[in-house]
């Protein structure tokens, strides 16, 4: 399981690294059409914004689609480990509360 888990984080990375790498070479590229006046400044910024929404929608669809892996394979996730060791520990307190009251 935990080599699965490592592969998906893996891919998830990779993917979003791309994402990033489209939206960096696509922003020089605007860059280099505004300067040689083939677009205005406005059109640049207007299709480099367009972008970056849907590139942030791909990244938020693939962080979706690797939490669904995850929990079909029933491996636990980071935000549920904190609930559970926020649980845990309320525990304890609980516990040592009995055993004073106890004593």
């Amino acid at each position: 399981m935990k080599n699965l888990t490592e592969l998906l984080r893996k891919i998830a990375l990779l993917q979003i690294g791309a994402i990033s790498l489209v939206t960096e070479k696509a922003e020089r590229l605007i860059k280099e059409l505004e300067e040689k006046g083939k677009v205005s400044e406005e059109e640049g910024k207007k299709f480099v914004d367009g972008l970056r929404k849907g590139l942030q929608k791909q990244k938020e669809e693939i962080s979706r689609q690797v939490e669904k892996i995850l929990k079909e394979v029933n491996l636990v996730t980071r935000e549920e480990i904190k609930t559970l060791k926020k649980e845990i520990e309320e525990l304890k307190k609980e516990v040592e509360n009995l055993k004073k009251s106890k004593n």
